[in-house]
Parts: structure tokens; C-alpha cells; sequence
């Protein structure tokens, strides 16, 4: 990504708004307290590399709103309420409330509130800039055939079925593409990628229903009856 280099890094934005490192050191500290196989920190600098990049190439960024937005974006799945009110919900709320034991002001703690939201464009969509470069950042993380691999690691970190999974990632990589990018360094960084994603899940999506049903046996396909038990 020759192309893509950070002009300015982190250290640059934490001179210019020392908070930046105090929201980096608390996510860092919150993502580490739990055994995430996806969303972790690690996940989180690569959005959040994505993020500069294509917010050097938009300019006019307010980068106190951007920053935190990315590092807390999936700060969700350390709520409690995530299962009751999804990721980017609960997120949107975990998030205003470290930012407020920061010491933002309001009206930064409900933009970057927004960003959360909107970055998996179901809760709402991204209708500011920083938001937009969020939501482009993330679905970016999917734009690949990497993200095959990742997909491996969403099942044990969701401990889903393969059905499951792949209708989801079905689902969400064709609203993603018929949504498009936002931004155009997003577009040229996707390249057609994600679509490509989209039809690699469509054919394991035919594969385990019509032609290889053999990847989604359970136990119970092998007996006429209920299995047998430990006794």
C-alpha cells in the first residue's frame, strides 16, 4: 500500500488533542479484558489505519471525533447489553459514557456517539463525515479474501453454525455493496473487492445447501433415532 502511507501519525493528533492518547490507552485497556478471536484491538488498528488514510485523502476531518469513534467502534461487544441491543448500540452508548469520564465536551461525545451507530449502517446510517470514514473503514476490513479467514474466527468467537454465518455475511456483503463507499479513497482501496467477497459467500452458501451437504452434517443426519448418550 505504497500509496497509502500515514502522512501524520498517531503522535501527531495527540500532541494536537492530548485526550486522544487517554481514549487509545482506555480502549486498548477494555478490548484486553476480554478473549475476542475478531473484534479486538488488533481489529481496531486496522480500521483505524484504514481511517487515517482515507481521512488524509478527504481532508476538512475533525480528527477529535474520528479518532475516538474507531478505537471505540466495537467497544459494544464489552457491554452488557449487547445481546439485548446489538454492537453498535450498546457501543453508542459505552462510548459517550468513557468519553464523558474524559472529559469531552457534549456535542463531540454525541458525534462520535453517531460514528458508532452508523458504522455497521443498520442502527442508522453515517451522515457525517467522520461517521461515513468509519463506516468505510470497517466495511473495508470485509473487502478482501482475508476477510475469508477472519470469517473463520467470527464463528468461534460467535460460536455460530456455518449456515449461520454464511447466510448472515450473505446478506450484509450485498447490502454493503449495493450501499457502496462512501469516500473514493475507500473505493479505490475496495477496488471490487468486496463484491467478489460477496460471491465467494454466495457459492459456500450453494455448496452446503444443494451440492455438498456434506459439510453441514450433525450427529443426528447419522441415526433414524436420537443418538446415544454417556451414561
Amino acid at each position: 500500500m505504497e500509496n497509502n502511507k500515514l502522512q501524520e501519525t498517531l503522535d501527531a493528533h495527540v500532541e494536537r488533542d492530548p485526550r486522544l492518547r487517554e481514549v487509545y490507552l482506555t480502549a486498548k485497556r477494555r478490548y484486553g479484558q476480554f478473549d475476542f478471536y475478531h473484534h479486538n484491538f488488533v481489529h481496531v488498528m486496522r480500521d483505524l489505519y484504514r481511517a487515517l488514510v482515507i481521512a488524509e485523502d478527504e481532508g476538512n476531518v475533525d480528527y477529535s471525533i474520528l479518532i475516538p469513534a474507531v478505537l471505540l467502534h466495537d467497544i459494544g461487544f464489552c457491554s452488557p447489553d449487547v445481546e439485548a441491543l446489538g454492537h453498535d448500540v450498546a457501543g453508542s452508548q459505552l462510548a459517550q459514557e468513557i468519553l464523558e469520564e474524559l472529559g469531552f465536551e457534549e456535542e463531540i461525545r454525541q458525534a462520535v456517539g453517531h460514528c458508532i451507530l452508523a458504522h455497521k449502517g443498520k442502527a442508522t446510517l453515517p451522515d457525517t463525515k467522520e461517521a461515513q470514514i468509519l463506516y468505510d473503514a470497517d466495511i473495508l476490513e470485509k473487502a478482501g479474501v482475508l476477510f475469508m479467514i477472519f470469517a473463520g474466527k467470527l464463528l468461534c468467537e460467535f460460536k455460530e453454525s456455518i449456515p449461520h454465518l454464511v447466510e448472515r455475511e450473505v446478506t450484509d456483503r450485498g447490502s454493503e455493496v449495493e450501499r457502496g463507499f462512501y469516500t473514493r479513497k475507500a473505493r479505490e482501496m475496495d477496488g471490487g473487492r468486496l463484491a467478489k467477497v460477496r460471491d465467494l459467500f454466495a457459492q459456500i452458501k450453494k455448496e452446503i445447501t444443494v451440492e455438498r451437504l456434506d459439510y453441514t452434517v450433525q450427529e443426528e443426519d447419522l441415526w433414524r433415532e436420537k443418538p446415544p448418550e454417556f451414561k
